[in-house]
Order: structure tokens, then sequence, then C-alpha cells
């Protein structure tokens, strides 16, 4: 990158993030995921039950965007949706043994794509950006 917006941190990060988003995109697509249906597959994978509420969270989503993907993921068999005994109107999300299958399989791949993104990085040098960024972000 050269040019006067080279120098511009926001810039080269701007930059930065749009080549990683499009090969994340791209990756998981192979893999026939999207990104939001990995964001919730990975977080329902690290508990067992969570309300769509508390999958939005966790999966950084916003709430409009967790049913549409919860359902998607409900069609592949990937997910169950009950409702909560103690909550009339709480949906819980958990994964089935396929979605389970499914989460495990796509953790080699999400691997690979730090590497491709990142590649051109020390681990050193992953782990101080990777701090920088948690600081900023």
């Amino acid at each position: 990158m050269t040019g006067p917006l080279a120098s511009l941190p926001t810039w080269v990060l701007s930059s930065a993030a749009t080549r990683s988003h499009q090969i994340l995109r791209r990756r998981l697509a192979e893999v026939g995921v999207t990104g939001y249906e990995y964001r919730c597959l990975a977080a329902l994978a690290a508990g067992t039950q969570l309300s769509q509420a508390g999958l939005a969270t966790a999966a950084s989503l916003d709430p409009g965007d967790v049913t549409p993907t919860v359902r998607a993921l409900e069609n592949q068999g990937l997910v169950a949706r009950e409702k909560d005994p103690t909550h009339g109107r709480r949906v819980m999300v958990s994964l089935t043994a396929t979605g389970r299958q499914a989460a495990d399989r796509l953790a080699p791949a999400v691997a690979a794509i730090q590497d491709e993104v990142f590649g051109r990085l020390s681990q050193a040098e992953r782990s101080v950006l990777f701090g920088l960024l948690a600081r900023i972000g």
C-alpha cells in the first residue's frame, strides 16, 4: 500500500480487516457455513444450552440476526430449539449430535483460516497484534 492513505493506521487496519473478512467468508463457504452460523456453532460448542438472547451475546451478534441464523442451523439439523420450561417466552438452543460434529469439524478449518490471514507473522508477532487489537477493540 502506498500513497497518503498508507500512513493512516485506520486505513491500514480497515484494509487488513477487509482482506481478513474476504478470506474468512470464502473459506467458511467452502466448508458449508456462513460467518454467523460458525459464530453460533462455536458459542454453543463452548457450553450446553443457551437462550437465543444469550447466544446473541456469546456469538457477538445482533439479536435480530440470531433468529434466522438459528432457523437455518435447525433446518440443517445442527441445532435444536425448545421452550424454556421456567420462562414462557424464552427459547433455548443447543447443538444436536450432528451440530457437535460440525463444530468439531470446523475447528481445523478456522485454524487454517487464521494461518492464511496471519501467515506472514511469527507467533510472537501474532500475539502482540492480538493484544493490541484487543486493547482498541
